[in-house]
């Protein structure tokens, strides 16, 4: 593929009528002499009769018919509008808000009226999502005028692309802004609440057609030297092609330059030799006079030029040189000369008009050519993508890249001081040589000239000499439009160094479109002004650039900037394998892999933070459990610099405001500090105005100390109070009256009558000074409020925490309540209970009152409560309360645990114990027929020992008594350095129990160090058992003979390692966890044990080897015990992972056999279901 550029954009004229229309030349000299206009044909497309591209997403319900652009709906996004005040706050930022389309109010808007040519728009009948086509004839052209604001709408959404129709025209009357111009007056047409009707599935697209380019001028239908460009004398310098020390008279046509020794000379052929010097107007030449060009004058043609540039030594005058090729395969030649003061600037324009108008071979490797497919074949692993099998003429998007030929100039380093200078000139291979230059994918490869067409052995010496930059390590690009020069800076991570290339090209516009396309096309979604490339460029080649329309991307090309961002950072793409991409949600994980993984630096952040910046793909961004404490430091470097850490709060608020479509964004134990939280609170308060409508927003974990942070926050929400689902700043270290001003936020806004929260969680905030009576204020708006969790506030006053009244008015939704680690007083006791007894209370799920110090009889209170309730789905937490107080459990609690009735669910994790105390506690949950679900996770007692044979013995039968009803026992230990808790080694005492239960379904015993005497007493139990179907036994410091004993359980009549004579055989078990712990543990000890008999195999071979006789034959019987003793450590590594096999292998056929069971049975049900339809259809 190739593309083409407009007129305007490569041929700096100042008079139309050189592009199309009439020429004019004089036919006399002097004021008095006569114009008379020569009739040229206007430049045509390549296209015969009609060409088509396709338009931008029609909004929904757009209909076929309707003349010109009114019958349109562009699928845009309505203005956005931020306050003056904000704006003039937020001046580093103001360049972001013009470009993506932020008003300011009040603004003055005025009607620009345009000219557009085209046809009445055909529209096709196809679904309202798909793409339409429109069809321009040749012929039949329609005036429409379009009206819009003056200020920039360029919007960075996935439905909207920047478009234009076919170029056939002037550069300037078909520019982008016209284009965004137009989809703005058709925005008022655009329903707001459509865009958010639209399904899901509308923002991954459809693949559109790619957008028609700038078209090249060409003047073919000039014969070749038919027109005289411009003329004058020449002084001539050393080095020359000409004569040492003389003068002689150039003449430029549209494709060659002559020479001639004088005027005269020239005059007798041509004539008219007053207008030669003259720009306001060319002369066409005759057949005969074109006839009468030698060899000998033709220096040489247009098509061989590669660049011109001028040069002017201190104290002498401006010289040109025209630097073009003598053949394809040597290094090209050079030309100088000197015209006069008044001329130069002439001489310029006219050889680059020349070049870029007449010469369309000019800079350009031709296609077919060794060298372009060389290149191609080349660079294709280096991510370069040109075009390849393309009509000349063809049209075609600039995203594609390209290969051009330009003189290299100059190579400046900037950054590293050298003799108190800020800039140093670095000499390199290709400096002040012919070069190509290749724009691809990711890359801008700088080649010699003539890679590619010699012999192998030079193409491999020339290949050394290649120069790469990635594209987005392109900082800035220069243009010198006097004489086609210009310069390309690129940016290192090396003590943050700025090479600045300098070229000469004849394609020097086309080069540079091509850059920016090529980095637009990755950034397409960033708005103009913040692709990243600072430029010094003409206004014509400055405008935004059309690149294709990426909406078939589902992730609005994500990826392809994320690679472009690694080269540019040099950093593995293979680094973020853990960042998971699923439709609309970003997953980001640590890199690395198992236990290796770690968080990002600070490039590796960097370059992620720039891929997700303005991309409207994801709704859902979730950086959970990834640290940002380390990036925001600066670093001091080996070399001695300081880099500088990322600015986080710079990062998020353009991550958010650059993205209106987020609904959720999980920073969850990200470590942010206090400034970026403020910054974030700053984002969602401005990116209202801009469409933002967060959902969810997760900052647990973080640091926001600061109050004049929290207080930025607390406006974002009351902005969102109307559309934030959850929310959850746990552990954020707020002081002061930050929880309070959170929360007034969410009643703060008189649009909003109750806010639409359903989870807040402000648990942890110890340094926080919570108001009660905000606290009721907030809940008595809470009408959707499902889960609030305020445990581990600070010690409350003897007022009520909680209202009874405000919680039964509380929406009666709520489900989940923490209370955990607050102090909880008689008198908010007594508003618990009578909210407990109230209607709302029956769509609880959850309530926990871990660590509120309760004793005995506050507990029973509670569970004899939540029992009058009837609310039978409701879970109990009181775990970490001092419940027995070292001696026996207070009656109450004992009659409530034996003789209640309704609580199902009863958590009593990390609780401690007397030991009589405990033995009741089993005692009164055996006789319990309501209790479903039982945590004893974690228990301790107050001899800080085990549990003794009895009170494991009476657990045992608390699960095996008749009045039992328990599914699911916890009863998992831990342990710490400072304390152990768990039931321990006897634990095994209770396994009789688990065999004769007959509603136990889920058992957790970990971390009890049962060692082999427990599994095997556990293997008999589930021998006998026909209910258990979940169990987890790991790091019970079981060896390879307790797992045999697991495995024979399954198998009528044992194993061949553990045989038995019982006939039963587990046949429920159907999910067993595998135990990780212990089986890594037992093969880290018999690796340990190979080791150790290795090296004592070594020194055995060595006695060996130097003793004879019966020392020999001793030191013979030792090695091959030790050889055996090695086989036999190897042969328990394989037998303990065919035991871990057959176990699951095991559970798996159970699972099987209760499948097919569960579906016979309802094939059973549906066949008795069709024959009670049978009869009642039969009366």
């Amino acid at each position: 593929m190739s593309f083409q550029l407009p007129p305007s954009a490569l041929t700096p004229t100042r008079d139309d009528s050189l592009r199309s229309g009439s020429i004019s030349f004089n036919t006399g000299v002097g004021p008095t002499s006569q114009s008379h206009p020569i009739q040229i044909p206007p430049t045509r497309s390549p296209s015969t009769s009609a060409s088509s591209y396709r338009t931008p997403r029609l909004s929904p319900g757009s209909s076929g018919g309707g003349g010109g652009m009114n019958g349109l709906a562009m699928s845009s996004m309505p203005p956005l509008s931020l306050p003056e005040a904000f704006l003039e706050e937020q001046s580093d930022y103001s360049e972001y808000y013009s470009d993506v389309g932020i008003q300011r109010q009040h603004q003055h808007q005025h009607q620009h009226q345009r000219q557009f040519q085209h046809t009445t728009p055909i529209f096709t009948n196809n679904s309202m999502y798909r793409h339409q086509t429109m069809d321009y004839p040749s012929t039949g052209p329609l005036s429409h005028q379009v009206q819009h604001r003056g200020e920039s709408m360029f919007l960075p959404s996935p439905r909207l692309s920047p478009t234009t129709s076919p170029l056939t025209g002037d550069f300037p009357a078909l520019s982008l802004d016209e284009s965004v111009s137009t989809r703005e007056s058709l925005g008022s047409q655009f329903n707001t609440e459509a865009i958010l009707a639209r399904p899901e599935a509308y923002y991954q697209g459809h693949p559109q057609a790619p957008i028609e380019s700038f078209l090249m001028p060409s003047q073919e239908q000039y014969p070749p030297d038919s027109v005289i460009l411009y003329g004058g004398s020449a002084a001539l310098s050393e080095n020359s092609i000409f004569r040492k020390d003389s003068k002689e008279y150039l003449l430029l046509t549209n494709s060659t330059l002559l020479r001639y020794k004088t005027m005269e000379k020239a005059a007798k052929i041509f004539g008219n030799q007053s207008i030669w010097s003259s720009t306001s107007g060319h002369q066409l030449l005759t057949p005969q006079q074109t006839g009468q060009i030698t060899k000998d004058h033709r220096v040489l043609s247009l098509n061989s030029i590669v660049g011109v540039h001028s040069f002017q030594a201190a104290g002498s005058d401006a010289q040109i040189h025209v630097e073009y090729l003598v053949s394809i395969s040597s290094q090209p030649a050079s030309m100088y000369f000197t015209p006069p003061s008044d001329q130069v600037d002439a001489w310029l324009e006219q050889l680059k008009q020349g070049c870029n108008y007449h010469a369309p071979q000019a800079g350009v490797i031709p296609k077919g050519s060794r060298q372009r497919q060389w290149v191609l074949d080349r660079l294709r692993d280096d991510h370069i993508a040109l075009p390849q099998s393309v009509a000349e003429n063809d049209p075609t998007a600039l995203t594609s890249g390209g290969m051009w030929r330009a003189h290299f100039m100059s190579q400046k380093i900037k950054g590293v001081p050298i003799l108190d200078n800020n800039s140093s000139e670095s000499k390199v291979h290709l400096e002040g040589k012919t070069i190509v230059i290749a724009v691809g994918k990711s890359f801008i490869h700088i080649l010699p000239h003539n890679l590619g067409n010699g012999s192998a052995k030079d193409d491999m010496k020339d290949e050394r000499m290649i120069l790469q930059y990635p594209l987005l390590t392109t900082k800035a690009i220069l243009y010198r439009e006097k004489d086609d020069t210009f310069s390309l800076v690129f940016g290192t991570t090396l003590r943050q160094r700025r090479v600045v290339m300098t070229f000469a090209s004849a394609r020097a516009r086309e080069i540079i479109i091509a850059i920016r396309a090529r980095v637009e096309s990755l950034r397409w979604l960033y708005p103009h002004g913040r692709k990243g490339i600072e430029l010094s460029l003409p206004e014509s080649i400055s405008k935004p650039i059309p690149v294709p329309s990426k909406e078939y991307m589902p992730d609005l090309g994500f990826e392809d900037l994320l690679r472009a961002e690694c080269y540019a950072m040099s950093v593995d793409r293979k680094t973020y394998n853990n960042v998971k991409v699923d439709g609309f949600t970003i997953t980001v994980g640590k890199t690395g892999e198992g236990p290796d993984k770690r968080d990002y630096s600070v490039d590796e952040m960097k370059c992620l933070l720039r891929a997700l910046r303005f991309n409207t793909t994801f709704k859902e961004i979730s950086f959970n459990n990834i640290s940002f404490a380390s990036l925001q430091k600066p670093k001091t470097m080996k070399d001695g610099t300081v880099r500088y850490g990322l600015r986080l709060d710079k990062e998020f608020y353009e991550l958010v405001m650059g993205n209106p479509q987020i609904r959720v964004l999980d920073l969850r134990n990200c470590n942010l500090d206090t400034s970026t939280i403020g910054s974030i609170g700053r984002a969602i308060r401005d990116g209202y105005s801009a469409g933002l409508r967060l959902e969810y927003l997760d900052l647990f974990g973080n640091n926001a100390s600061d109050g004049a942070d929290v207080m930025t926050l607390a406006k974002g929400i009351v902005k969102h109070a109307g559309t934030l689902h959850g929310m959850d700043v746990g552990n954020c270290q707020i002081t002061g009256d930050g929880i309070n001003q959170l929360m007034h936020a969410f009643v703060a806004n008189p649009d909003v009558a109750s806010h639409t929260l359903e989870t807040f969680s402000i648990q942890g905030n110890e340094e926080s000074k919570v108001n009660s009576f905000i606290l009721d204020m907030f809940l008595k708006h809470s009408m959707r409020l499902q889960h609030l969790n305020i445990s581990g506030l600070p010690s409350w006053s003897k007022s009520p925490i909680l209202m009874g009244e405000t919680l039964a008015n509380c929406g009666g939704s709520l489900t989940s309540l923490d209370l955990s680690g607050m102090a909880i007083h008689s008198s908010s006791l007594e508003q618990i209970l009578s909210w407990i007894s109230s209607s709302s209370f029956q769509h609880m799920e959850l309530l926990k009152f871990e660590g509120c110090g309760l004793d005995g009889v506050q507990l029973a209170s509670i569970l004899e409560a939540v029992g009058q309730s009837r609310n039978a789905k409701v879970e109990v937490h009181a775990g970490r309360n001092l419940l027995s107080g070292g001696n026996d459990l207070p009656e109450a609690l004992v009659n409530t645990l034996a003789n209640g009735d309704g609580f199902t669910s009863l958590n009593l994790r990390q609780t401690c114990w007397s030991e009589q105390a405990l033995r009741q506690l089993f005692v009164s949950v055996g006789q319990n027929w309501s209790i479903k679900r039982l945590d004893l996770s974690a228990v301790s007692l107050v001899s800080n020992r085990d549990p003794d044979v009895e009170t494991c013995k009476l657990l045992g039968q608390m699960l095996s008594a008749p009045s039992s009803r328990l599914e699911e026992l916890n009863l998992q230990g831990e342990e710490t350095p400072v304390l152990t808790s768990r039931m321990g080694k006897n634990l095994w005492r209770s396994f009789h129990g688990v065999g004769q239960s007959r509603y136990l379904t889920k058992l957790n015993i970990r971390r009890n160090r049962l060692r082999d005497e427990g599994a095997h007493a556990l293997a008999e139990a589930l021998r006998v058992n026909q209910s258990l179907l979940w169990l987890d036994m790991d790091e019970n410091d079981v060896t390879l003979d307790g797992f045999n004993a697991i495995l024979s359980a399954f198998h009528q009549g044992g194993t061949d390692n553990v045989p038995t004579g019982s006939l039963y055989y587990n046949s429920t078990l159907c999910y067993f966890e595998t135990p990780t712990k212990d089986i890594e543990r037992q093969s880290a000890m018999l690796k340990e044990s190979m080791l150790e008999t290795y090296k004592t195999e070594q020194e055995t071979r060595f006695l060996l080897s130097n003793s004879t006789g019966k020392d020999s034959r001793e030191w013979k019987e030792r090695l091959a015990q030790i050889i055996r003793t090695r086989n036999q450590s190897s042969e328990s590594i394989a037998r303990l992972d065919r035991s871990i096999k057959g176990i699951a292998a095991a559970t798996e056929r159970n699972k099987a056999a209760q499948d097919a069971v569960q579906r016979d049975r309802e094939r059973r049900r549906d066949r008795e279901m069709d024959r009670e339809r049978d009869r009642d259809s039969q009366y």
